[in-house]
């Protein structure tokens, strides 16, 4: 593991090596769970209007099973992981989760809503990344997701940028906040961090609904333009132009018959289900990572079905793994330029 005091090239070059490496895999056509989702958790603090998961609650792996898991998808080839739930920093095991995955070498990130950071920022601080989703102005985030969680996910990009944890915003672009992406890119830019914009999925997480109708593909596609124009300008829109053109035409970004999900990137349920996504669970085995081995339950999924999916970390992936100039040049840049800025933050011991 490199030390503190590591130059800025090697510490980049290392953020850069699991890009290199997934696409390394790819042009081997090696099947690998490369980039795995690890939900720990359907419980969540909040009840935001456009998702259902808090309401799905299934059985939830206990500490020394998920630092299993992990040793298993590590030996076969994990080489990023991405934490997630309901709200993640709910479980009192995060932390060891955390280290545990660091570790092993594991490129890592996390998800939350931002409620819990500043009070568990000594568990997160370890992270290569954390994501805080953040909706809109004050009124319109706090009315989607929870009364005062606005002030707490402004206070949590303070805290974490404050620690030198790598930090960007996910949107949930619903009806109410498609017209309000320009203030979330303000608060972005004032905090010299990315935004990312997802469209609102059905609550239900079923790829065959429709996603979000009251946003109609026209008002779809004038916030791609818009997005890809703000972006042109300079402004932290952390989605590629590949999706936003995209996105002109199509709302779902990736269809399942073109998606590697399955093959290069999966998703570890809370209960040990292995899928290729968290909208095909009904498509696998409940409970077939714990029943016959993670690596293995990984290697038994068949292609994934379905009409596709508006993720924007899944088409960003596949763009990858498609080599796509544009969007791998994107990625590596991003990750050079956020492992340079961390490594200026640290003294040399």
């Amino acid at each position: 593991m490199l030390s503190k005091s590591a130059g800025p090239v090697s510490r980049a070059a290392r953020h850069a090596l699991p890009i290199v490496k997934l696409g390394m895999r790819r042009l081997l056509h090696e099947k690998s769970p490369f980039q795995m989702t690890l939900s720990l958790t359907n419980r969540c603090n909040f009840r935001c209007t456009y998702c259902e998961i808090p309401l799905q609650q299934i059985d939830e792996m206990s500490t020394a099973e998920w630092l299993a898991a992990i040793d298993e998808l590590r030996a076969g080839g994990m080489g990023r992981a991405s934490i997630m739930g309901g709200e993640p920093l709910l479980r009192k095991d995060v932390g060891e989760i955390v280290r545990h995955l660091k570790r092993r070498g594991v490129h890592a990130s996390l998800n939350t809503n931002g409620w819990l950071v500043a009070e568990r920022i000594d568990d997160i601080g370890p992270l290569d990344l954390v994501c805080v989703t953040l909706d809109g102005p004050e009124e319109i985030h706090d009315r989607q997701r929870h009364p005062g969680s606005y002030a707490r996910v402004i206070r949590a990009i303070e805290v974490l940028r404050q620690h030198q944890v790598p930090v960007v915003t996910m949107t949930v672009v619903t009806p109410a906040g498609i017209d309000h992406v320009d203030h979330v890119l303000e608060v972005a830019r004032a905090h010299g961090i990315r935004a990312y914009f997802q469209l609102e999925h059905d609550k239900h997480m079923d790829v065959r609904q429709p996603i979000s109708p009251e946003l109609s593909q026209a008002r779809v596609g004038r916030l791609a333009r818009h997005l890809g124009d703000l972006k042109r300008r300079g402004l932290p829109v952390g989605n590629s132009y590949a999706a936003l053109e995209r996105q002109e035409a199509e709302r779902y970004l990736i269809t399942c018959d073109h998606c590697h999900a399955g093959s290069y990137f999966g998703y570890v349920f809370s209960d040990g289900t292995v899928s290729h996504c968290i909208f095909t669970r009904a498509q696998v085995e409940r409970g077939n990572g714990r029943a016959r081995g993670y690596v293995r339950a990984f290697h038994e999924l068949g292609a994934p079905t379905g009409p596709g999916c508006s993720c924007v970390p899944t088409h960003e992936v596949n763009h990858i793994l498609d080599f796509d100039a544009r969007v791998l040049f994107d990625a590596l840049n991003v990750s050079l330029r956020s492992a340079v800025r961390r490594v200026s933050h640290i003294a040399p011991e």
